[in-house]
């Protein structure tokens, strides 16, 4: 059997969990970010997001934009480097292995396992480091798993770093995604059962948008809130569906007020609460006419159409 077979994705593993399952003995002893197998054609790849200690010698180039991962070489490397040549080409397989920060409370962190790379493209004029983009072939947009969402939706912007990247993957959609990308029913919309899978990668780029919070209610428990469409999916286009500027994070009594336009918003974020609504419900349901939600330029367009159907039905 393969042992790379045995990986599960989203599950943590030690350099010295590796050495023993993939049968590396060298591994454990290994301290750099690459790591390439003996005894077939894969390469692991180490990376810690948070470069604490090494703010100086490294940059803040390692993260997730989608399902693409850019990724900065050793500092020794350029596009033509055998080795990165050999991932480029595709003769070497890498699997993906991050952590957010080394260490918590002096406990040196595992490495969480996101699965396999493809090269995509590289940053023109990088070297010693090369930039690199690789489109993550295993993601998961209907993960449930918190360790791997945490690091999908980790930037730099997270601890006030920014990227030198030019490269910006924000919105791109992949042909893996759209393959996969399905029209949630009504149990998985409303988070009956699950509040993540019936979206997948939408619901993500909705939770990193509002940064995992009902802007109503300021409530950040994941688990329930809802990533709820402006414009219904039965009222959007197919890019309207997709685009991120048409949802916000809701808890699920505020998408239900929402969702049967019993609330709108103005364009300054201002709620609208409909007269059907009384003050008894108002403060049973946590909502009033002070409450006002920051709306970003490419909302206004989606908040003007639920505002028609707003005013239509009250």
């Amino acid at each position: 059997m393969n042992p790379f077979e045995e990986l599960k994705q989203g599950q943590k593993y030690s350099k010295k969990d590796l050495a023993t399952l993939l049968k590396q003995p060298t591994l454990s002893l290994v301290r750099e970010g690459l790591y390439h197998c003996k005894n077939s054609d894969s390469t692991l790849f180490f990376v810690d997001l948070e470069k604490k200690g090494k703010e100086e010698r490294f940059h803040f180039d390692d993260f997730f934009q989608e399902d693409f991962f850019h990724w900065d070489s050793q500092t020794t490397q350029h596009i033509n480097s055998p080795k990165i040549q050999e991932i480029v080409t595709g003769k070497r397989t890498p699997h993906l292995f991050v952590r957010i920060t080394p260490k918590i409370k002096s406990i040196t962190q595992k490495f969480v396992y996101c699965g396999r790379l493809v090269y995509s493209e590289h940053e023109e004029n990088t070297s010693k480091p090369v930039h690199i983009i690789f489109q993550n072939i295993d993601y998961d947009d209907f993960t449930e798993n918190d360790e791997l969402l945490n690091i999908y939706l980790w930037k730099p912007s997270k601890i006030g770093k920014t990227t030198k990247s030019k490269i910006d993957k924000t919105g791109v959609v992949s042909k893996r995604r759209k393959q996969v990308y399905k029209r949630p029913n009504e149990t998985e919309r409303k988070g009956l059962v699950t509040s993540r899978v019936g979206q997948g990668f939408y619901r993500q780029q909705i939770v990193e948008k509002w940064d995992g919070k009902c802007p109503v209610s300021n409530s950040n428990l994941k688990q329930i809130l809802i990533s709820s469409h402006i414009v219904p999916w039965s009222e959007s286009n197919d890019i309207e569906r997709l685009d991120s500027e048409n949802g916000i994070l809701l808890s699920p009594n505020i998408d239900s007020l929402f969702d049967k336009h019993l609330i709108s918003f103005e364009d300054n974020g201002s709620i609208i609460i409909s007269s059907k609504v009384d003050e008894v419900n108002q403060i049973s349901l946590g909502i009033n006419s002070q409450i006002k939600i920051p709306v970003s330029e490419g909302m206004k367009k989606y908040l003007k159409r639920h505002r028609e159907r707003f005013n239509e039905k009250n």
